[in-house]
């Protein structure tokens, strides 16, 4: 494995990032706009409610941590898609950068994404309506931030691999996929609120576990580590599958001459 590849790979695409308004959106414009259209609207609920919850609390905390999952999983496929838009598929695959390195590098990118989005989201959180995002959940933060980004992680390199094999036809999947698993994931409800076959969906979505948890810490202060750790679990045994179908797709994709088609 080379570090200098897979900084190269990392430099390319921050170069892309930086001049690309699309990008820039991508990773500023809309989150931003999905909280204040949120907060707007939670500030507006807390108005007319008797409740001393804050819902404004409740729903920007939501907003955030889907925001982080959203962003993981959505960046790892457009980062692949563009590749395929700019005719350069095959320019990477041909040369000697190994998956590894290409996946490490996509990941790495990411993480430095999620921290400028983030960082924009919580601190306009704070500033329009006074939610602090770092004190409401603390230490819990990277427990509930490690197992988002897992998921994301791995629902964008799935795409991924069926992008290489089927090509254009799934490409709506890197802007779907996750708004598919967003009314099982319980963002803004419990799960008991779900129909009794979709409460069996969540049980196997990661995400789920993770936002209950959220509105745990919210309600009452304290976090079931047993749902984490089953998060994590379940995260792992995803993540793992989700590289081997990438590394199969990829043999399978060059064996059929896929990867000329896409690119």
């Amino acid at each position: 494995m080379s570090i200098q590849r897979i900084n190269a790979m990392i430099i390319r695409y921050m170069y892309v990032w930086f001049r690309s308004i699309e990008r820039f959106m991508w990773s500023f414009g809309w989150p931003f706009l999905d909280l204040i259209i949120w907060g707007i609207t939670s500030s507006y609920l807390q108005k007319q409610s008797i409740t001393s919850f804050s819902i404004v609390t409740f729903i920007l905390g939501g907003v955030i941590f889907w925001n982080i999952l959203w962003r993981a999983q959505n960046e790892m496929s457009v980062n692949f898609l563009e590749e395929a838009w700019n005719h350069n598929l095959i320019n990477i695959f041909s040369s000697p950068l190994k998956i590894s390195e290409y996946l490490i590098s996509a990941i790495i990118l990411n993480l430095i994404k999620l921290i400028v989005t983030v960082t924009t989201l919580t601190v306009s959180a704070f500033v329009l309506y006074k939610f602090n995002f770092y004190t409401t959940f603390g230490w819990h933060i990277p427990f509930l931030l490690i197992n988002l980004l897992l998921i994301g992680w791995s629902a964008g390199i799935f795409i991924n691999a069926l992008l290489l094999r089927y090509g254009w036809s799934l490409s709506e999947l890197a802007w779907a996929i996750v708004f598919v698993l967003q009314p099982f994931s319980c963002v803004f409800y419990p799960r008991e609120a779900l129909p009794v076959w979709a409460q069996k969906i969540s049980l196997i979505l990661p995400s789920s576990y993770v936002f209950e948890e959220m509105r745990s810490i919210l309600f009452s202060g304290n976090i079931n580590w047993f749902n984490l750790y089953l998060s994590f679990g379940l995260n792992l045994v995803y993540l793992v599958l989700s590289i081997k179908f990438f590394y199969y797709m990829y043999d399978r994709a060059r064996d059929l001459g896929k990867l000329v088609k896409l690119n």
